[in-house]
């Protein structure tokens, strides 16, 4: 059974590190949870984008993504206002906060 995950997010500028491109569907990255950082085996989870909302402008967005492995997540990591950050790689994509599902 698939795990999702809800976030906002602001995309990291590549003049401040970040990548060139852009949020694209079925991307795939890492989560890391800002409390657990210092514990790389508890913090790293694969994720793949599944729907989200992204403006060039503002650099702000919502995604939904599906988690890509089916390891046990404790359900506290779901919860709303945890911060996070999106990686690929060593590269930070974006930093964000867990949200409840928008609605359709």
């Amino acid at each position: 059974m698939s795990i999702f995950i809800h976030f906002e997010f602001m995309w990291i500028p590549p003049q401040f590190g970040g990548n060139k491109g852009v949020p694209y569907p079925n991307m795939r990255t890492e989560i890391h949870w800002r409390h657990y950082l210092r514990d790389p085996e508890e913090a790293t989870r694969d994720i793949q984008w599944i729907q989200f909302d992204y403006d060039e402008i503002t650099r702000q967005g919502y995604a939904k993504c599906r988690f890509g492995s089916h390891h046990q997540l404790p359900e506290a990591r779901l919860k709303p206002d945890q911060l996070i950050v999106i990686f690929n790689g060593p590269r930070i994509l974006a930093i964000g906060k867990i949200v409840e599902e928008r609605s359709a």
